[in-house]
């Protein structure tokens, strides 16, 4: 009799991963979350061929990392982190490739793309890493960027305005963390272009 995987949870498919290696929990869960991921890199490249690739590359980053991967995070969510990554390593390996064709001129157009791009991706990157944060450092960041005081935020949240301090100090050294590879791609395309 073989075990219906498809009535697991995320998380008990990820126990079953990690602590068992059992590969049809993880072709259970690379089911469930191919074709989103597929979908969101595609809209990232812009091609199916190259999010196709860095899809596969998380999942097999996944599966080999599986022994040292902490069962208590949110397995979909870690997954679309993987994917960013990729896709910003990805960028960042054609920005180098095109420092080396300096002979080619880029339209405006492309420029403009690109930008759209590079927002969208630091949108989306922002996003994830929100959801990075403990819950009560996610609400008081959020609150902050919103235009509310530390005093409405503290009264608001029924903590002290240091707490808040705190968890703004301790969200904003989260993102910095997070975000460290896209502001290197930031820098390396201000710095050549």
């Amino acid at each position: 009799m073989t075990t219906a995987y498809n009535f697991f949870s995320d998380e008990e498919l990820t126990k079953l991963i990690c602590q068992q290696n059992n590969e049809l929990a993880f072709s259970e869960l690379y089911s469930r979350h191919v074709r989103l991921l597929v979908h969101t890199a595609i809209r990232k490249t812009g091609a199916k061929t190259t999010a196709e690739d860095l899809v596969q590359e998380v999942f097999f980053k996944f599966w080999m990392g599986r022994h040292k991967f902490d069962i208590q995070k949110n397995a979909q969510a870690y997954l679309q982190g993987m994917l960013k990554n990729n896709i910003v390593n990805h960028y960042y390996q054609e920005q180098k490739k095109q420092l080396f064709s300096i002979d080619d001129v880029e339209s405006p157009v492309d420029d403009e793309t690109r930008e759209h791009l590079d927002y969208n991706l630091l949108s989306e990157l922002y996003e994830q890493s929100l959801l990075k944060l403990p819950e009560k450092c996610r609400q008081v960041f959020i609150l902050s960027r919103k235009g509310y005081s530390l005093k409405e935020i503290a009264i608001s949240l029924e903590i002290s305005e240091k707490t808040v301090e705190a968890h703004i100090s301790k969200a904003l050294k989260i993102l910095r963390i997070e975000m460290k590879d896209y502001i290197a791609l930031v820098l390396i395309t201000i710095t050549f272009v």
